[in-house]
């Protein structure tokens, strides 16, 4: 590995070496999530990004760096997609829509995700970079809590807390272990974001969600 001194910082770049260093980004996300990260290396990233072997030192110092910086990226865009998201009619439809887009992009992104739940005791980057954007998601849902179900503050924030890691936790059977009985109730990322989203509404609301807004065959929904 190069010395950290002969990165070049960002403010002093010139267009084209932001283009050649957004080039390295994507194919080491790309490769992250094909390969995972214990896989990736330098020259096959400088490939993918169709550059000289050398250049990406200019940028990075290694490897882990720009996988950190991939993996920052990935949580504030999700962070600020769930943000942005319209204020329905319904708050079930909140709920479901908040995990879908959630489930979508880990699906999407296996390498990334599995650095974020499976890499933090070697690389601790990893796991601050998850307990930011899941304090902050944990937030918005207090939000949600004050407005719609009309829960205290400081009640509406421990409550998002336990929801938070009620869902983390479904996250990694579903994402990393695989659980069978999860993939037996449903194996699209919106069969799980429904489930999450019923058991979010039963324990805010204390009843089930309209049934009218269920799938008929979710094992959740009878």
């Amino acid at each position: 590995m190069r010395a950290r001194k002969t990165v070049q910082p960002i403010e002093n770049l010139s267009q084209r070496a932001l283009q050649t260093r957004r080039k390295l980004k994507t194919a080491t996300r790309d490769l992250l999530n094909q390969t995972g990260f214990h896989r990736l290396r330098v020259q096959d990233i400088t490939r993918g990004a169709g550059v000289a072997a050398g250049l990406f030192y200019r940028y990075f110092p290694g490897v882990p760096e720009i996988v950190e910086e991939i993996c920052e990226e990935f949580m504030d865009d999700l962070n600020a997609r769930t943000r942005n998201l319209p204020v329905l009619t319904h708050p079930y439809d909140q709920i479901f829509e908040r995990h879908a887009l959630a489930v979508e992009l880990f699906s999407d992104n296996p390498g990334i995700v599995r650095c974020l739940f499976q890499h933090d005791d070697d690389f601790p980057m990893f796991g601050r970079i998850w307990k930011a954007a899941a304090h902050e998601w944990n937030l918005q849902v207090a939000g949600f809590l004050k407005s719609q179900a009309s829960i205290p503050p400081k009640q509406a924030e421990h409550m998002a807390y336990v929801l938070g890691a009620m869902t983390e936790g479904v996250f990694f059977q579903y994402l990393i272990r695989h659980t069978k009985d999860l993939f037996d109730m449903g194996r699209e990322p919106k069969d799980i974001a429904e489930i999450i989203a019923i058991m979010w509404y039963r324990t805010i609301f204390l009843e089930d969600p309209p049934a009218d807004k269920l799938k008929s065959d979710n094992p959740l929904s009878v």
